[in-house]
């Protein structure tokens, strides 16, 4: 698997369903072996350690990282062990891709797979795009994947905040559009920060969140400033891939069109 993008965990063991279910805010009950869902893991203060995607794969549960937190999450879920009957590892016969407008049906025709191997295949709405993790060999279909910027871009697009090392534990679920994309579940039992998650969700009121924008110009750097009317916003911009950005800005502008020293940002997905 490409070390600029992700990696995967494995959590095996007869308790694996109850010791993650006490780590992440997505019901580990839902996955299955298809898809992804999306969620995260939080310290006790309610901010986010990192973000992942999840899927069940056989008798264990794949997570789905970016590659700066994987040994960072590794190690902070051995702490939580104690006498359960788990067991965890970095996965290192994966790979990942991203592609254009490509059929499913198909996709998994050409994959002849055993007990042992695993596709999951995302659909990037949005974008028309479709993301794959698999440890099956590479098919013959998949000759040429998406660049990595676009697929970073296409990701984006889908209000999905990869959260790397830079940014580990600044941040709330709900400031990075968890609720919206499915990614907490206000059902299941406590797991950690689920007290100020759900504490946030009762109140209703986000403050900031991060938003999705369309760039006219790509002479934006992450540390430039974003205007409305004159005026800087305080937006924090997280993510720059050609001309998608996120950025992390007060509520107050989420219909709003912003400007930067080289051109417009415009929202790709105002709607919260």
């Amino acid at each position: 698997m490409s070390a600029d993008l992700f990696n995967i965990i494995f959590i095996g063991g007869k308790d694996r369903v109850d010791f993650l279910q006490g780590q992440v805010t997505q019901d580990i009950e839902k996955l299955d072996e298809n898809t992804t869902r999306n969620a995260a893991f939080c310290n006790p203060k309610g901010r986010v350690i990192a973000t992942c995607q999840l899927f069940q794969f056989n008798e264990k549960i794949g997570v789905i990282i970016h590659h700066t937190m994987s040994e960072i999450i590794i190690n902070r879920l051995k702490k939580f062990i104690f006498r359960s009957d788990v067991n965890i590892e970095l996965s290192s016969d994966v790979w990942s891709s991203c592609f254009k407008k490509m059929d499913s049906n198909e996709i998994r025709k050409q994959v002849t797979m055993n007990s042992h191997q695993f596709i999951v295949i995302n659909d990037l709405k949005e974008s028309g795009a479709k993301e794959i993790f698999s440890n099956t060999e590479k098919i013959e279909i998949l000759k040429n994947p998406m660049k990595q910027e676009d697929w970073k871009a296409a990701r984006m697009t889908e209000n999905l905040v990869d959260i790397s090392i830079q940014h580990s534990e600044k941040y709330t679920p709900h400031m990075l559009n968890m609720d919206v994309i499915d990614g907490i579940s206000f059902q299941k039992g406590c797991y950690v920060g689920q007290e100020v998650v759900a504490r946030t969700e009762h109140i209703g009121r986000v403050k900031r969140r991060v938003i999705v924008y369309k760039l006219d110009s790509t002479d934006i750097k992450l540390d430039d400033k974003l205007f409305h009317n004159g005026k800087d916003t305080g937006a924090q911009i997280i993510s720059i891939e050609g001309i998608m950005m996120m950025a992390m800005i007060n509520i107050i502008f989420k219909e709003k069109s912003l400007q930067y020293e080289g051109g417009n940002a415009i929202p790709f997905r105002a709607k919260l």
